[in-house]
């Protein structure tokens, strides 16, 4: 049984958990460190073939640390169940709080990341498009799906509990997290009859064809450089590099950068490599400076101060500690 969209209290790390949410901890893990290490571009399958629809549960710092910058190709509808979060969509940041709910349109750049020493619970709920476009010549088809297949961006991402949306929206994605635990043979038309609802509430979000074609550069120009870090975060980068992939001089690309994610280039790039190595940690025996050095740390003394800035603990702790946790999770 998955928890109930009313629970408020997040369960403790260690407390035993039943099939289910082991279930969702471990596609959250995967799914995140399938955008750490594999592509920013996230290809997982979401419900099945003829019907791609889900619902899962995140916990963050929980089940994982955070949630790094990624796309998909889904519609995702992201619900905050329990504490505080932040979401950046289309280089918005965005502090989420209880109730509050997320759009994102398929193709935006988004994250989600732990606030401070807040928790946060959430859900995410993933559909297609073509499970509502069954026919793409269609009269809805044309005038209300084609733009988000085109990369419509919204005018508002975030609405926070209270507002207007939020409060048609909630109990359409209280009802859509509640037919996910039934039966799909028998709720199918429900869940689409709901999805149909509320693409119908969110249409006048809908940016027009110029405003989007500016949204679209700049989610283009982000991507490019997002997949160059991924491909090139083990050498050595500069800003002048990345500025020159966009054409921009370094000081204006710094601050559409900074501008887009919420965070330095620099900070970025470091961010990268540490993910990248807290997960080599994990998975190889190699020594603490080989993978400094394979992650693009030039200094270990700096990756070893990095390391314990973002994960609390030096590298060699991080490695004990998470393996224990690994162990214990896997022998549950």
């Amino acid at each position: 049984m998955r928890f109930s969209i009313a629970e408020r209290k997040i369960q403790p790390y260690n407390e035993k958990m039943n099939d289910e949410q082991k279930k969702d901890r471990d596609i959250h893990q995967r799914k995140s460190e399938f955008s750490r290490r594999s592509s920013l571009r996230e290809t997982a399958s979401h419900g099945k073939k003829t019907f791609p629809f889900a619902v899962y549960h995140g916990r963050i710092p929980e089940w994982l640390d955070g949630f790094p910058l990624h796309w998909h190709d889904e519609f995702e509808i992201i619900f905050v169940s329990y504490g505080a979060g932040i979401v950046t969509v289309q280089g918005s940041r965005f502090l989420c709080c209880e109730g509050d709910i997320v759009l994102i349109p398929p193709g935006a750049v988004h994250s989600i990341l732990q606030n401070g020493d807040d928790c946060i619970a959430y859900y995410n709920i993933l559909f297609s498009i073509s499970l509502l476009e069954e026919n793409p010549d269609s009269f809805c088809s044309r005038r209300f799906f084609s733009a988000f297949l085109d990369g419509a961006h919204l005018k508002s991402y975030h609405h926070k509990k209270g507002s207007t949306l939020n409060d048609v929206l909630f109990p359409l994605v209280k009802e859509l997290c509640g037919l996910w635990e039934k039966d799909l043979s028998e709720s199918a038309l429900l869940v689409k009859a709901r999805l149909f609802e509320i693409m119908h509430l969110i249409k006048g979000e809908v940016l027009s064809a110029d405003e989007s074609a500016s949204s679209k550069n700049r989610a283009k120009r982000l991507k490019k450089i997002l997949s160059y870090v991924e491909e090139h975060f083990s050498s050595r980068i500069t800003v002048e590099d990345a500025a020159s992939l966009c054409a921009l001089s370094a000081s204006r690309f710094m601050r559409i950068f900074r501008k887009e994610t919420g965070m330095s280039f620099v900070q970025y790039v470091n961010d990268y490599r540490l993910e990248s190595a807290g997960e080599q940690l994990l998975s190889s025996s190699g020594t603490v400076t080989d993978i400094a050095f394979e992650n693009g740390f030039e200094n270990i003394s700096y990756f070893i101060h990095l390391f314990q800035r973002k994960f609390g603990c030096p590298p060699s702790e991080y490695r004990k500690r998470n393996k224990l946790r690994r162990n214990d999770s896997i022998s549950r």
